[in-house]
């Protein structure tokens, strides 16, 4: 019988593995597709046009996906930052205040206990 944490591992693996044959099966269309328009390409003018339409595509597509990334991993909305100060605050009992740190430190355990569960 396997547990929860063994089944969700397990679950994780076989999602892991599909994605990474997802990814393999994509990168192998990704190279037939680049022959594909090399060769319309340098049919149409020659083989020094395919290969700067073709890099220029990739280059283009490289730098939509590092704005994109870049974007979105240093913008933390108003939002966000009021919730993490207020989470900072709720978190930080007064030092000589022992019973509300034993109770936060309790309630803690309890919702990573809960969270282990699902």
């Amino acid at each position: 019988m396997l547990t929860a944490l063994q089944y969700k591992l397990a679950r994780g693996a076989r999602r892991a593995a599909w994605v990474s044959a997802g990814g393999i099966l994509m990168a192998i269309g990704i190279g037939f597709l680049t022959v594909a328009a090399w060769i319309m390409l340098s049919t149409l003018r020659d083989a020094q046009f395919a290969a700067l339409v073709i890099g220029l595509v990739y280059v283009g597509l490289g730098l939509v996906i590092v704005a994109l990334n870049a974007r979105d991993s240093t913008a933390k909305t108003l939002e966000e930052q009021r919730a993490e100060e207020a989470y900072r605050r709720a978190a930080c009992p007064p030092e000589d205040d022992l019973f509300a740190r034993i109770a936060i430190a309790f309630s803690d355990g309890l919702q990573a206990g809960k969270a282990l569960r699902k």
